[in-house]
C-alpha cells in the first residue's frame, strides 16, 4: 500500500494523512545485518497546495533494531523524521509524476528514511564496546606471550 496525495483534492481544501505502513510496502530492502525494521512506519502528515506543487509537512516514524558496532547488543531506535516538509513541483523540469490525479509519497519517504539510518549504530554514544571478563584476562595471561611475539624469534637468511 503507497501511500497517495490526491491533489484534485488538495485543490480544493489542505490534506491530513495518517497512519503506518509496512517495510515491504515502503520498499525498504534492509542488507545490512546489524539493522532490522522492527515495526511498521508511522507518518502524520498535512498537505497544502502552493503555486504550482505542493507542500507535505508532519512527521514520520520507522522503529528499527539494531546490534550495536562496539558491543554486540541489540536494541531498538526509531528514525525519525520530525518537522518533515516536502516539496512536490507539479510543473517545470522537475515535476513529479501524477497518475490519476494522485502523486505516490511512498518514494520520497523511502529516501528520507533510507538517509537517517545509521551507518555504524551505537547503542550509545559512550558505548565502551566488548569488555574481557576477568576469567577471560586470566586465560590470556596465562597462555603466555601474544602471538605476535613468535615473529621475533623468525630468522631471516641474509643473502
Amino acid at each position: 500500500m503507497s501511500i497517495s496525495l490526491n491533489l484534485t483534492l488538495l485543490s480544493k481544501k489542505p490534506q491530513h494523512l495518517d497512519g503506518e505502513v509496512s517495510f515491504e510496502d515502503l520498499g525498504i530492502d534492509l542488507k545490512d545485518e546489524l539493522m532490522r525494521v522492527a515495526a511498521p512506519m508511522q507518518y502524520d502528515l498535512s498537505a497544502d497546495w502552493m503555486d504550482e506543487a505542493a507542500l507535505v509537512q508532519g512527521d514520520v516514524s520507522l522503529p528499527v533494531e539494531y546490534e550495536c558496532v562496539r558491543c554486540l547488543q541489540k536494541f531498538t531506535r526509531p528514525v525519525e523524521l520530525e518537522g518533515y516538509a516536502l516539496h512536490l513541483p507539479l510543473k517545470g523540469e522537475d515535476a513529479v509524476e501524477v497518475v490519476d490525479d494522485c502523486v505516490d509519497l511512498t518514494p520520497y519517504l523511502r529516501e528520507d528514511i533510507l538517509i537517517g539510518l545509521p551507518q555504524h549504530p551505537l547503542c550509545r554514544s559512550d558505548c565502551p564496546g566488548i569488555t574481557r571478563s576477568e576469567n577471560e584476562a586470566e586465560k590470556s595471561d596465562q597462555a603466555g606471550d601474544s602471538v605476535w611475539s613468535k615473529l621475533d624469534s623468525l630468522k631471516f637468511k641474509n643473502d
